[in-house]
């Protein structure tokens, strides 16, 4: 502390008198008592007059200010940043009520400062104009009555050049809010940033900038995120209109969707509390929850895989549907359309199965009604009737065999129990070739997930998914004299084995006495892969053990910027933290992924602080008390949550300190104290 304030005397010294004309390095005060700038502005024209020369920090005291503009700078290395930030690290401390413009600046960091737009102040409130690696953190930034904006004018208006190499902009932990002309961008040499911000208003963004969402709070007082290059990770959508659909362009993972959406997207592991339509995607819709109705149009090609639809699901004009592991409570239609492939799928039984002038298979599934109309090329073979006896089993197609259900998943409570069907009905119309009750079916005295009966079957064959295990029932009490070939694929024998292929392979019944008697061929389909893992931590190293099936190639982001394609990479992290990564799966019909969090908490890094530090009490309540020995002064102190978010930072300059903790909920924290190069870290428990 004592060599940044002799740096900083110094500075001021020539500053005042005018006869230096040094690059900036350092800490410099703004504001305030004895300051070494009076203003944002005039750091702002010194950095831009005379460039830095390292790091600079300008620590912006209490206060409020006017805006200021910042025409780039010189003479920095690449990386080498400059952070205007409130000195005492509140964010509502320092208020800046006009415009702030960064034109031309690389590596800007704005933090912790309250930019609020007010009348009769005319021009956006926040203008960055072909900036480069540059940060807004922890701002807050607002113009509640959306007064005093012209034409041209937005609360954050953002300008990237068309040409050029490409430039970063990130916003992170920010509140930003504007019921009209919130965000605008324009450009195509742009990489934007919005990470963990609470967002309420009205977006316009250019559908030539490539912007990632990744854990927001997106409240839109319109109805338009229909721009183009979005990803989406981690966010909570809202519209303040609950009566409207949000519009929606991009590739969205994790998000939680509590408003009403039609988009034309790819969609991972969300959540939509409302209605959805969805169109012209012709890749995966897979792991989602769909809460009300579904509505897909015009996704041909589609690969839709372990998703969840718990409301009314129609497919119209839509072609080579796969529909693979759903779980659907809710009746499915599926209008027009050649090849439509209905596999391995659970419906409830008092739901409806429909397909109407539809080609393709339905196969392994538990149904509870099943209703088809032409064409005749359909066919319907291998499945489960859940129901019991169903109201509604009409089929007109090629192909009416049934004797198993091919696939359940066993944390499902649509599981089937019942037998399948046995009695006897006339065909209700000539209309349909087959009609299902009409056909005499066996009782199978156990149903569950993958069940082959073999009892008396003739020799068939039966599809299954890679890495899909199969129960192979014999339906019969005495098994001795009986055994199964090949011997490998049956370790424990019985008259109820289950089997795990690796391919393709006939299955033989034998006695001893009289040989074959029975025979089934299993076929492994061409299967979408699954994503699979593990790890172990080890402070900043990592191992990754890759536990996916069906794959081939593996892609892996660990959640630091950095990627793998080895199957079971080391990797080390940079520095400790929350890190959100995942797996992808790849095999040559499609793909899979697997998202992970790494909790990297270090209990000590460098060399550790010589000397005592005691924090008493632990646990805590309203106050926490932190010794330390006089050597050991100053001491910067920041207080992490278990995200590795840094919640509040401070400088211990006696031997005793008493730290309030009004703004800390019951949880565990880290205190990382740090002097000079040493780092220790300490846990505490706060107990409210």
């Amino acid at each position: 502390m004592q060599a940044i304030r002799v740096i900083c005397l110094f500075t001021s010294l020539f500053l005042l008198t005018g006869t230096s004309e040094a690059q900036l390095a350092g800490y410099y005060t703004v504001g305030g008592a004895e300051p070494d700038f009076p203003g944002i502005q005039s750091a702002a024209d010194y950095l831009s007059t005379y460039g830095i020369s390292g790091p600079v920090t300008f620590l912006i005291r209490p206060g409020t200010y006017s805006g200021f503009t910042i025409d780039g700078y010189d003479g920095s290395g690449r990386q080498d940043t400059v952070c205007f930030t409130a000195e005492n690290g509140i964010t509502s401390s320092v208020v800046i009520n006009s415009t702030v413009t960064l034109r031309n600046c690389p590596r800007i960091k704005l933090h912790r400062l309250t930019i609020a737009h007010e009348p009769p102040v005319r021009g956006s409130t926040l203008h960055l104009y072909n900036t480069s690696q540059c940060l807004i953190s922890y701002c807050n930034i607002s113009n509640p009555s959306a007064s005093g904006y012209t034409y041209d004018d937005y609360l954050i208006r953002i300008n990237a050049s068309f040409s050029g190499a490409m430039k970063t902009l990130t916003f992170d932990s920010c509140n930003i809010f504007c019921p009209e002309k919130t965000m605008y961008s324009r450009g195509s040499k742009l990489k934007l940033y919005i990470n963990r911000c609470n967002i309420e208003g009205k977006l316009s963004l250019d559908d030539y900038i490539r912007t990632i969402y990744n854990y927001n709070t997106i409240t839109l007082n319109d109805d338009n995120m229909d721009f183009s290059l979005q990803t989406f990770t981690g966010n909570h959508f809202y519209l303040a209109d609950t009566m409207y659909y949000m519009f929606l362009t991009g590739t969205c993972y994790q998000n939680h969707f509590h408003c009403k959406v039609r988009a034309t997207a790819t969609f991972h592991n969300n959540i939509f509390d409302m209605e959805a339509e969805v169109s012209r995607i012709n890749s995966s819709f897979s792991r989602n929850e769909c809460r009300k109705s579904v509505r897909f149009t015009f996704c041909d090609n589609t690969f839709m895989t372990n998703n969840i639809f718990k409301g009314p699901v129609v497919m119209s004009f839509t072609d080579y549907l796969r529909l693979y592991n759903n779980h659907f409570y809710y009746n499915l239609d599926i209008t027009h359309g050649p090849d439509q492939w209905v596999v391995h799928n659970n419906f409830h039984p008092r739901s409806t199965l429909t397909l109407m002038w539809v080609g393709g298979h339905v196969r392994n599934n538990n149904l509870g009604n099943l209703v088809i109309y032409q064409p005749d090329i359909t066919t319907a073979s291998n499945n489960n009737f859940t129901g019991g006896n169903p109201d509604e089993i009409y089929f007109k197609g090629s192909n009416p065999l049934f004797y198993d259900p091919g696939y359940i998943d066993e944390e499902n409570n649509l599981r089937s129990t019942n037998p399948a069907l046995i009695r006897k009905a006339t065909p209700l119309f000539i209309l349909y070739k087959y009609d299902f009750d009409s056909t005499e079916r066996r009782d199978i005295p156990s149903i569950g997930a993958n069940e082959i009966c073999l009892d008396l079957m003739m020799a068939g064959t039966v599809k299954i998914n890679c890495a899909d295990s199969l129960c192979l029932d014999l339906c019969m009490e005495d098994f001795e004299d009986y055994y199964w070939t090949p011997a490998g694929l049956f370790p424990s024998g019985g008259s109820r084995p289950v089997v795990y292929p690796g391919g393709d392979v006939m299955v033989y019944l034998n006695h001893t006495d009289s040989g074959i008697v029975d025979s089934l061929y299993i076929a492994m389909t061409d299967s979408l892969p699954a994503a699979r893992l593990t790890f172990t931590v080890n402070q900043f190293e990592v191992q990754f053990t890759n536990r996916s099936g069906c794959a081939s190639q593996f892609l892996w982001e660990f959640g630091d910027g950095t990627t793998s394609a080895d199957e079971n990479p080391f990797h080390t992290y940079p520095h400790s933290g929350v890190f959100h990564g995942s797996l992808t799966a790849l095999n040559e019909v499609g793909s899979d992924s697997r998202d992970f969090t790494v909790n990297i908490v270090i209990q000590s890094s460098g060399e550790p602080l010589s000397g005592e530090i005691r924090l008493y009490p632990n646990p805590v309540k309203d106050h926490l008390h932190i010794e330390t020995e006089e050597n050991l002064l100053p001491i910067n102190l920041e207080i992490i949550n278990i995200y590795g978010t840094v919640l509040r930072t401070e400088t211990l300059i006696s031997k005793a300190t008493c730290l309030p903790l009004s703004g800390l909920g019951s949880g565990i924290y880290v205190a990382r104290m740090s002097s000079q190069d040493n780092q220790f870290n300490r846990k505490f428990l706060v107990l409210k």
